[in-house]
């Protein structure tokens, strides 16, 4: 039997820091702290207040002009506009940028924003702009929407975006992994994560040679200057980050200022397309899934992802993420003495001799024991054909099956340079873990949870042996089949 395992990371970076910063040096050795500076840092951290402020006033101002009620103030026959926009917001204790506050109370169901699709970039309006022949139809919807956010982008104040394109962050303050250096993508060794970054980096690398060879080629007008690579990969983080899909229309868009709205796994807010009354246009709206009081952020959900699929797609972690998994892969040993037979029981179950299952911190799939159960028979539990595939097969093959999987998870926190108390100390200690930067605290919080999901289902198959082991200590129990083989156990 064989295991396959991608589980997580060390940060060898931080390792240094954290150790040393047991230890203080020599007093001989110590530096006077530098002077601070204040008056110059907060005249700085004023201006760029200020001028965030600026661009959140022009993002309004220009919805406003497009026809977007924004008013705060009730009008005839219609309510104020229920939100506001916040220029720093924190979750997790993080930064997490611009977002949306209920500036009044908001009912359940309440539609809190309507943006005319019109306003929105989609592929349609790529082709709109830069014409078929650069966007044909045979052209992904990522592909055309980036040409035309590069394209905007680069026409500066004449966009007709101008006001939203100025509002965007940069790549770096986005951060997703397919974004990091390779110096930040090693703090995550050992995690799935690792393995998705890479191939989505080598498809990012591909998609751009690509429209070189053949968009671009084709259109001098399209200088390699402006749709460098470095626009791309830009135009790519925005999109993965904020685009949403607009099921009415079966379009991929950016919307305008509906972008801004952060990520809960707990909320149901939805977005819906509309016709707008008396014309042929259409609106998004967004609906809220629950009561808001005055001054509470409003968020929407980007879907149940792990960890490790926030940081690819979002450039963000959840520290207490209920829908975090470790994905463990088993496969079928070839050297098993009777894998002919149980791969065609595999077979008539409809399964493959690999299968990928997940684990998560409050549970692992029923299915997994299961496939467990059928790699851990011996020969004494034969003939296969009498077994049923989603019941337990004997106290033996369930004490085989549930050591396999500790044996696995021991393997894959093994691969860890640190332990998970290590990562929690540093992560309790706000000084330290506050000098690292953001990359290096999403790379310590995610492998701190794999390695939570790992160790809490050790302990719980570890529960379920003790009763197995009772149940084994009965005359009643004694026979059957005996140990297996050990399986061999290969992790990342």
């Amino acid at each position: 039997m064989r295991f396959s395992l991608t589980i997580a990371v060390a940060l060898t970076a931080a390792r240094g820091a954290w150790r040393g910063a047991t230890r203080a040096p020599p007093a001989h050795r110590r530096r006077a702290a530098a002077p601070r500076l204040g008056w110059m840092e907060d005249a700085a951290a004023l201006q760029a207040a200020k001028g965030r402020a600026s661009k959140e006033l022009a993002l309004v101002a220009w919805l406003e002009e497009n026809g977007v009620h924004m008013n705060e103030l009730a009008g005839w026959g219609r309510a104020a506009h229920p939100m506001r926009v916040e220029a720093e917001t924190v979750d997790d204790f993080e930064p997490s940028g611009r977002g949306l506050l209920a500036r009044k109370q908001i009912s359940q169901g309440e539609a809190v924003l309507q943006i005319n699709t019109r306003l929105c970039l989609t592929k349609e309006r790529a082709q709109e702009v830069l014409g078929r022949s650069v966007v044909p139809d045979a052209l992904g919807e990522y592909l055309a929407i980036a040409l035309l956010l590069i394209h905007e982008r680069a026409k500066g104040a004449s966009s007709f975006w101008a006001s939203y394109v100025d509002i965007l962050p940069t790549t770096e303050e986005v951060g997703q992994s397919f974004t990091w250096a390779d110096d930040e993508l090693a703090l995550l060794q050992g995690s799935a994560v690792v393995d998705s970054t890479e191939s989505m980096q080598r498809k990012l690398r591909s998609e751009y040679a690509a429209l070189q060879a053949t968009t671009l080629a084709q259109h001098p007008a399209l200088s390699a200057e402006v749709y460098s690579w470095e626009a791309f990969e830009w135009a790519m983080s925005m999109l993965f980050s904020r685009a949403i899909n607009l099921r009415e229309i079966d379009a991929l868009a950016l919307v305008p200022y509906a972008d801004l709205l952060n990520h809960s796994p707990y909320s149901q807010s939805y977005f819906l397309v509309n016709s707008v009354p008396l014309s042929n246009q259409k609106e998004v709206a967004l609906y809220a899934d629950r009561a808001y009081a005055r001054n509470d952020q409003i968020f929407i959900s980007y879907g149940q992802k792990s960890n490790a699929e926030l940081l690819l797609l979002y450039g963000f972690v959840v520290d207490r993420n209920l829908y975090d998994e470790v994905e463990l892969t088993v496969a079928l040993g070839d050297d098993d003495a009777l894998y002919a037979e149980k791969r065609a029981f595999l077979e008539r179950q409809g399964l493959k001799t690999k299968m990928a299952f997940p684990l998560l911190i409050d549970r692992y799939s029923s299915e997994l024991v299961q496939f467990l159960r059928l790699c851990c028979a011996q020969p004494s539990d034969l003939p296969l054909e009498g077994l049923k595939y989603n019941e337990r097969i004997s106290p033996q093959n369930e004490r085989a099956a549930l050591g396999a999987l500790i044996a696995g998870c021991e393997q894959a926190l093994a691969e860890y340079p640190e332990s998970e108390a290590e990562d929690a100390a540093m992560m309790d200690n706000a000084r330290l873990f506050a000098a690292l930067t953001r990359n290096q605290r999403m790379a310590v919080k995610l492998r701190r949870n794999e390695k939570r999901i790992l160790e809490r289902t050790i302990r719980v198959c570890e529960t379920t042996l003790q009763d197995i082991e009772r149940e084994l200590s009965r005359p009643a129990s004694v026979g059957g089949a005996g140990p297996p083989g050990l399986p061999r156990i290969v992790a990342r």
